[in-house]
């Protein structure tokens, strides 16, 4: 069954989430997002606390998707890692922040994750994505005892009802500039590919701010 392209907006914080939302402004009203939030609000200003809840809410209602980001985005250097994890999180300027971990300490980074969403009144989240796309079967399996009805990886899509599907993403975030025109070329043939060969990767289209 073909899917349509899947449209993401990763790293979306307290931080930066009016630059995002001047972002989607650009891309227009007819496209459904699927926003990857990081829940962690660190101490902010009451105002700007209460600006950006205002403002996943105001997505919601628009129809986009909100997902759980991680808990931080940043790794807790404090926790034990395999050395896998620990290679991923010299690659990654330590944002894998679930690499490497026990299934202990994942399921704890999953609820601390999850306590801070909750105080963004936002409801459930609809989904969840590792930062940097860091993850494993593992955590995989602990989103889906949490109740978790969309999750992704870096080449797969999962969906509770429709099961999961190849996905193919296009991102340019920590390319090099000069790099950034051949995978907007490349993101733009592929999607008029899939448009006639539809049981091809689904195309994720990846942002950031």
């Amino acid at each position: 069954m073909r899917c349509s392209p899947v449209y993401e907006f990763h790293d979306v914080g307290v931080c930066n989430f009016s630059q995002v939302a001047g972002e989607l402004q650009k891309f227009g009203g007819g496209t459904s997002w699927n926003l990857m939030v990081i829940p962690f609000l660190g101490n902010p200003e009451a105002e700007a606390f209460e600006k950006f809840a205002m403002q996943i809410l105001e997505w919601k209602k628009e129809g986009h998707c909100l997902y759980l980001h991680g808990y931080r985005h940043k790794a807790d250097l404090s926790l034990k890692r395999s050395l896998p994890g620990r290679l991923a999180l010299r690659l990654t300027n330590f944002e894998a922040e679930f690499a490497g971990l026990s299934k202990s300490d994942s399921e704890m980074l999953l609820r601390k994750a999850l306590q801070a969403w909750q105080k963004l009144n936002a409801g459930e989240a609809q989904g969840f994505v590792a930062p940097a796309w860091y993850d494993s079967k593992m955590l995989f399996n602990l989103c889906r005892e949490l109740g978790f009805e969309n999750y992704s990886s870096r080449f797969i899509i999962w969906n509770k009802s429709k099961g999961s599907r190849f996905s193919l993403p296009f991102s340019t975030a920590g390319l090099p500039e000069c790099v950034i025109p051949i995978v907007n070329f490349c993101e733009k043939i592929y999607l008029r590919i899939y448009g006639i060969f539809g049981f091809l990767p689904v195309p994720r289209i990846v942002k950031h701010p």
